[in-house]
């Protein structure tokens, strides 16, 4: 596959992605809200930061993500097929694979981070060879270890644009989030902009889902 076509990827998924901002939001909302008022410390006050709480927030935001992640993956194929959903409908859909789909994005988040650990790139790379796991388990009803393993064989061929693509969402979305983070937090700034600062990372943290679903479906139409 030409990086011509990961461009196109990438304005298509930023098209769905402006045209359906509003129902990604609320989608993501009710679950960004509590948990970055929580690490906000608007909920709880530790007198420091600790490790404890560091892996206190992963586990929250393990449990919380197969959720509306699940819900927009559904959505994202009904809006797709041209039989939208509600989002009340998707969400219960998405309960109902609830333990599948954690079970994914823990093994996921896992191999990532230990990617991570190996000087960044080995992470980066494992996580695009990942990318479409998640949707193999909601859309295909695989178990974890073959939505993993479907994702590694699917994206074998198009590992190289895949990673280009992976590295600019993250550009677009996590690091300047990850950066004003910490500018506001050097700079003393108002809990409050930390707050909205988070809620509005995890709203734009969607974007990544909805390139992951875009490279899905052209690489399943490329092998048809």
């Amino acid at each position: 596959m030409a990086i011509v076509g990961l461009w196109d990827w990438l304005a298509d998924s930023l098209r769905f992605y402006r045209q359906h901002f509003t129902q990604l939001a609320l989608m993501v909302l009710p679950f960004a809200v509590p948990f970055a008022a929580l690490q906000s410390q608007y909920v709880q006050n530790p007198s420091e930061p600790s490790t404890a709480n560091y892996w206190m927030f992963v586990i929250i935001g393990l449990l919380m993500q197969p959720v509306y992640q699940g819900a927009i993956i559904l959505y994202m194929r009904a809006q797709f097929k041209q039989q939208p959903w509600s989002i009340a409908r998707c969400f219960q859909a998405s309960l109902s694979i609830w333990p599948l789909l954690f079970t994914v994005v823990a093994i996921c988040f896992a191999l990532v981070m230990l990617g991570l650990s190996f000087f960044v790139l080995p992470g980066i790379v494992i996580a695009s060879r990942l990318l479409v796991a998640d949707l193999h388990c909601v859309l295909n009803k695989n178990n974890p270890v073959e939505a993993i393993s479907a994702s590694w064989r699917q994206t074998e061929a198009y590992k190289w644009p895949l990673l280009a693509g992976v590295i600019v969402v993250a550009g677009v979305t996590m690091i300047p989030v990850w950066a004003v983070h910490h500018w506001l937090l050097d700079n003393n700034a108002n809990g409050i902009w930390v707050f909205a600062n988070r809620v509005f990372g995890q709203v734009l943290e969607a974007f990544f889902l909805v390139f992951a679903y875009r490279a899905y479906s052209a690489m399943n139409a490329s092998a048809e």
